[in-house]
């Protein structure tokens, strides 16, 4: 599936079992996630896409923005000021990409978690788990994998003369589950603890 995923279908697919993982793994299940109940699968990575694209979306709106702010002031006498709106425009879109790269792995955890798109962005739940020393290790451990896939399929790819990248989907299926496995666990070390459960549960005295 992850090889057809050109093909967006089973994208989705790939997308829901890996949202399972998230689920199975804040849980501290032991085993991996089974490939059963595939309507409700298709559907959970549907809801994870949705997720994507809403947050995907800032940066570009940001940018569309300014970028027409800049053109409503696209005179000669400013096209100093233009210049300067579309390269903060740039910076401030790549910095927001960067944030919204690391805060999606938790919110999709959390919508795995409920079932419910709203999920994702309950910022009460998400902001202890993303200033988390396990959540930052989870990132950082991804990253380095990542890099070290990268290297294992560039080094393949010139021994076998190109025909290696045919394992690529493989590989990258493996990082995405490694990915998820360590996102999930992250997320659920941090909103099982005692400290988070009492913050959450706590109301106001009568």
């Amino acid at each position: 599936m992850t090889f057809f995923s050109i093909f967006l279908i089973p994208a989705f697919f790939v997308a829901g079992y890996m949202v399972r993982t998230m689920n199975a793994a804040s849980r501290n299940e032991e085993e991996p996630p089974e490939f059963t109940d595939w309507g409700t699968m298709f559907m959970d990575g549907v809801k994870g896409a949705v997720v994507a694209v809403v947050y995907g979306l800032i940066p570009f709106v940001i940018m569309f923005v300014v970028g027409f702010a800049a053109g409503l002031t696209g005179s000669n006498d400013a096209t100093g000021l233009a210049s300067g709106l579309g390269v903060l425009t740039v910076l401030v879109s790549g910095v927001l990409g960067l944030a919204i790269n690391y805060l999606l792995p938790a919110a999709i955890t959390n919508l795995a978690r409920t079932g419910t798109i709203g999920a994702a962005f309950d910022f009460d739940t998400l902001g202890p788990v993303l200033k988390s020393k396990e959540y930052i290790t989870a990132v950082l451990l991804t990253f380095f994998v990542a890099i070290a896939i990268g290297v294992v399929v560039g080094v393949l790819a010139v021994f076998t003369l190109g025909f290696g990248l045919i394992l690529l989907p493989f590989f990258y299926f493996w990082l995405y589950l490694a990915g998820s496995y360590m996102f999930g666990a992250a997320f659920g070390r941090v909103v099982e603890t005692p400290h988070h459960s009492t913050e959450q549960s706590a109301t106001p005295m009568d």
